[in-house]
């Protein structure tokens, strides 16, 4: 969706901003998308630096409330407009945030740290730390995702999904990206694969 609605989100498709566009595709909410690119001079106009100093994406502006980071905007966005995102109970909450920090603070980074490393100029290049990094991202999907997703559905317990999943769904789908092989972890292939197979995504993804 492109119509303004007061929502307005700053950040191109390839990008993290792509976890808030899904989230406000699942809401049906209305949004106007500004697609600046990090690491430009898009993100660094005076007009910009007044929304985000950090001179990050995304940043989310809704009427006069202005929030940045992924997981902020999507919490933001999920119990504004409560619905299946957003549990009705404060210890389904505290587990979308466990199961959000969690992606973000021990398996993102390593994924990260491989990535930045494989942008570096060939010759500098440290293969051992990019496979160290890979197998440290495995790692934290099989020890942790993998052994819960056998016994759940989804990362709450008799719950269907939730602004967890697609938070947590968002980082894992990066070690699709890596070509980490999912062969160890088979119940989280299974679980990614319902994730990203849901319509709001599909129709984000075609637009």
């Amino acid at each position: 969706m492109t119509t303004s609605d007061g929502l307005t989100l700053y950040g191109q498709k390839a990008s993290r901003a792509l976890r808030c566009m899904w989230v406000m595709e699942e809401l049906g909410l209305k949004y106007r998308s500004v697609p600046l690119k990090q690491n430009t001079d898009e993100v660094r106009t005076p007009e910009y630096l007044a929304l985000n100093s950090a001179a990050k994406i995304p940043t989310l502006v809704d009427g006069d409330f202005v929030v940045s980071e992924t997981i902020a905007i999507n919490a933001y966005l999920a119990s504004k407009h409560p619905g299946a995102l957003w549990p009705n109970n404060p210890q389904g909450v505290a587990k979308v945030i466990q199961w959000s920090s969690w992606a973000v603070t021990e398996l993102e980074p390593p994924l990260v740290a491989a990535f930045r490393e494989g942008r570096r100029a060939e010759q500098e290049i440290d293969k051992s730390r990019i496979e160290g990094w890979r197998a440290e991202a495995l790692k934290a999907a099989s020890t942790v995702l993998e052994p819960h997703l056998a016994k759940n559905k989804y990362l709450l317990p008799s719950s269907d999904f939730t602004l967890a999943d697609l938070n947590v769904a968002m980082v894992v789908n990066t070690m699709v990206a890596f070509k980490l092989s999912f062969a160890e972890i088979p119940h989280t292939d299974a679980w990614l694969k319902r994730c990203l197979s849901r319509p709001a995504l599909q129709k984000l993804l075609a637009a």
